[in-house]
């Protein structure tokens, strides 16, 4: 379960999102997923901090969002989508360091623009719940 364990200790989270394709252009916006889900984490109790604090903290813990998507149809889509935390780790064997992912979620799923919000709730809740069992102060 070191998924789960790389969570503890965290003491706040800056969101990065990623840009959507041009599949989503005009329909998703990244600025409507990063609201979204800072509006979850804050609603759960979790600090939302900006790229330059994110950097002070311990690990440098970030959120990232990305979704990739083929269209389908007229308004639907074949989206992958993935939710994960990148921290600052270090190999055992030498001294090298840099962002890994440590925690991760996705789902590959089809349909309008409705289920690729409710998809990424459903991550951002997988999170949430797994970030507040390794930090229940919150």
């Amino acid at each position: 379960m070191l998924r789960k364990k790389s969570l503890m200790g965290m003491h706040g989270i800056y969101v990065v999102v990623e840009d959507v394709g041009p599949e989503l252009k005009g329909v998703v916006t990244r600025s409507a997923l990063r609201k979204r889900v800072e509006m979850q984490l804050r609603t759960a109790g979790i600090r939302i901090v900006k790229e330059l604090e994110a950097a002070k903290l311990p690990g440098e813990p970030y959120l990232y969002l990305n979704i990739a998507a083929l269209p389908l149809g007229p308004k639907r889509y074949a989206c992958r989508i993935d939710l994960e935390i990148h921290q600052l780790v270090a190999l055992v064997h030498h001294s090298a360091s840099g962002h890994a992912s440590t925690w991760e979620q996705g789902v590959v799923t089809t349909g309008g623009v409705q289920t690729i919000y409710d998809n990424v709730d459903e991550l951002v809740f997988d999170f949430i719940c797994d970030y507040l069992a390794m930090n229940p102060e919150g």
